[in-house]
């Protein structure tokens, strides 16, 4: 599989688990795959550790760190400082032997063999901490530039992802959150196709050349599709139009 095509793959489910179409289990355990992790864990510090979403990691483990040692973990630490939406190599904040002196480690990361890790960070609706780590085993090698590439280019539909999921309380409320009618309004082909592409990154220039059409009917298609769907940016168009399932992405 490309890369381009796994990480449009990715960014469709970060979109289907936001909504609840899909489960943040599943999402995690590609993303794991796809960066050749070992292990991985989804949090949410304004919920029960019982909440967290861990993939081949000990829930009593996960327990025992949220409770007892996530206040002391260094590595949480430097992730806290960087911006909201950040995706990093945790070697680069803390250093590979610096770590190994740490408690953390030597009562929960080596005995469980959670060595490398990339992480992800942002912030919830109510500026809570939302983190994701995904661990390697010690048997393997660093994570490569290319693993930390793809995580930093899905990092901004995970930060959107987080906003969505914040918003709905129900699978119910996705026709219902933005005022919308239940059916939705009708979007063309090509207004569908623009928001589509701009919701894996695309900016409209980017857009008009892939269609092979000029910016100035780009714009006109985005024009269209956000007085549509009452949006007051491209963002907001592409997440409700994500919300009442118009994409597909």
């Amino acid at each position: 599989m490309s890369d381009e095509r796994n990480l449009n793959n990715l960014i469709g489910q970060t979109y289907d688990a936001a909504v609840g179409d899909e489960d943040w289990a599943v999402l995690l355990e590609q993303l794991k795959r796809a960066l050749g992790g070992t292990a991985a864990v989804l949090r949410w510090n304004r919920r029960p550790a019982a909440t967290a979403v861990i993939i081949n990691i000990d829930p009593d483990v996960h327990r025992i760190y949220d409770t007892d040692y996530r206040g002391t973990d260094p590595i949480w630490s430097k992730v806290r400082q960087l911006p909201p939406g950040s995706a990093v190599d945790d070697c680069t904040l803390v250093p590979e032997r610096a770590l190994e002196r740490t408690d953390v480690y030597n009562d929960l990361y080596a005995p469980n063999d959670l060595h490398f890790c990339l992480s992800w960070y942002t912030l919830d609706l109510a500026a809570q901490p939302v983190g994701m780590t995904m661990y390697r085993s010690r048997r393997r090698p660093f994570y490569a530039a290319e693993d930390l590439r793809l995580l930093q280019a899905l990092a901004p539909h995970l930060n959107r992802a987080i906003a969505i999921e914040g918003r709905l309380a129900t699978p119910e409320a996705r026709r219902t959150a933005f005022g919308l009618s239940r059916q939705g309004p009708h979007l063309s082909r090509r207004e569908c196709e623009c928001l589509a592409r701009i919701a894996r990154g695309a900016s409209n220039k980017t857009v008009a050349r892939q269609l092979e059409l000029s910016v100035y009917t780009i714009n006109k298609h985005v024009e269209a599709a956000m007085r549509k769907l009452q949006a007051a940016s491209r963002t907001q168009a592409v997440t409700t139009a994500l919300l009442l399932g118009l994409l597909n992405l």
